[in-house]
């Protein structure tokens, strides 16, 4: 099995030859795995070291006009040679076992549409900073992004496309990643992953992580809470017809309780963040009005 990896950056110049060369770096043998670099219109000198990764490194360097992350992942699956697709993001570092990982989970189990794994932050992070530290709650006790592998449907908590992969096949069936997710909205790889499901498609998770050098701040992490909730009310209009209005009014009221929520008593400072985040993503979906298509 030959896998095509596809990483869609914008204006992440400063980490991104540490993203490649980690990317590079798999005990996979070479012939059996492609790197593919969409650039999706970066103003920072990207283009430069794109096309110096390619001299140098063998990358597959491809520049397209700004026109958003879900269309340079298509543009990546539309190149790509691999029988899977496997992605990350422009500000993560996988380990040298990521794709051998994902290949084995395939060659254990044929029937699964998509193979992925979760996402850590670095350990100095999860000392000093809250949102870190409710980063890993949330994906642990949340989502069950754990330390057993997991195999189902939407429920599975494979499918961030910052560790995740997908039988190209599957994603041509389905028209690859919605390009009409606007602006300032997340939520293209849920809703990728909920058309493949819907269509009987399996997903495996297995427990490899990558490691994830975003801004874990809390301006920054609002800021993303509040783009969530745009995603999530996108998401909701798009396959159910409405936003989940209710939902998120309870949530916004409930959201000062995590000041004292039990599961996060001994941790004071992730208690602020996790209401804050919510408040923040409540905010987000209440106020979103989805555009039209032209």
């Amino acid at each position: 099995m030959k896998l095509s990896i596809v990483i869609a950056t914008h204006n992440r110049a400063a980490l991104l030859e540490r993203v490649v060369e980690a990317t590079l770096a798999q005990t996979l043998p070479p012939d059996r795995f492609e790197l593919i670099l969409v650039d999706d219109g970066s103003t920072d000198g990207t283009e430069t070291l794109g096309a110096e990764l390619g001299q140098r490194r063998g990358v597959r360097y491809i520049r397209q006009p700004n026109r958003g992350v879900a269309a340079a992942r298509n543009r990546g699956i539309a190149q790509a040679t691999g029988e899977v697709v496997a992605f990350t993001d422009d500000d993560c570092l996988v380990p040298p076992d990521w794709l051998e990982r994902l290949a084995d989970g395939y060659a254990r189990h044929p029937e699964v549409v998509g193979v992925g794994g979760r996402l850590v932050a670095p350990p100095d992070a999860l000392r000093a900073r809250a949102v870190a530290r409710l980063e890993a709650h949330v994906a642990r006790c949340v989502y069950g992004a754990g330390d057993e592998e997991a195999l189902g449907g939407f429920e599975c908590p494979a499918g961030g496309t910052n560790n995740m992969s997908y039988r190209r096949a599957a994603l041509l069936e389905v028209g690859g990643f919605d390009e009409g997710f606007p602006p300032l909205v997340w939520g293209e790889d849920a809703d990728l992953k909920r058309r493949l499901t819907q269509r009987g498609g399996r997903l495996l998770y297995v427990p490899v992580a990558v490691l994830h050098l975003r801004d874990y701040g809390l301006g920054s992490f609002l800021r993303q809470s509040w783009q969530r909730g745009r995603g999530e009310a996108h998401f909701r209009l798009k396959h159910e017809g409405r936003r989940g209005a209710p939902a998120h009014l309870k949530r916004l009221c409930l959201a000062p309780l995590k000041l004292a929520a039990a599961p996060l008593r001994r941790d004071p400072a992730m208690r602020a963040a996790a209401a804050l985040g919510d408040l923040a993503l409540a905010a987000g979906c209440l106020t979103y009005r989805c555009r039209k298509r032209a």
